[in-house]
């Protein structure tokens, strides 16, 4: 049998120093999954006001911050949002821990908010915020229950 020489994502990530192992940290996983349910909230006041970019921003720091919890607790620092939505693809999406539609919505997520935060064309939001919410909302309780920390 031929092994696989190629390297992941996540081991590329590893290698650049854009992830980093740390001592794991349920403290920190703790206050890093407070952060979720603040822009949870703030989207949702964004949604029903209408001002779609931010409400997608805020749609996606709540994933990501629900993502860092996760690397918290496995012991994984980040200086890249790219190398956070691969190490949850990766570490858990292909391990349907989370769902893998879970894994790329938050890569897309980050892909979007880039294009919204650093283009210099204002770029034109179709995307259904209120179901994007919900996806979100389900990332954010799955990734509570994995940490222990969510709805009984």
């Amino acid at each position: 049998m031929v092994k696989n020489l190629a390297k992941s994502k996540v081991e590329k990530c590893f290698e650049e120093g854009m992830l980093k192992k740390i001592e794991p940290n349920t403290n920190y996983a703790k206050q890093s999954i407070k952060q979720p349910e603040h822009f949870l909230k703030e989207a949702e006041e964004l949604i029903e006001t209408k001002i779609k970019d931010m409400a997608f921003i805020a749609l996606y720091n709540a994933s990501f911050h629900a993502a860092r919890a996760l690397l918290f607790k496995d012991g994984v620092k980040e200086r890249s949002h790219y190398c956070v939505s691969k190490y949850i693809e990766e570490k858990y999406g292909e391990k349907e821990i989370i769902t893998m539609r879970q894994a790329i919505v938050l890569d897309s997520l980050r892909q979007r908010r880039n294009t919204i935060q650093y283009s210099l064309e204002q770029p034109e939001l179709e995307e259904d915020l209120e179901e994007i919410y919900d996806e979100v909302e389900n990332f954010v309780e799955r990734i509570k229950k994995l940490l222990k920390l969510g709805k009984k």
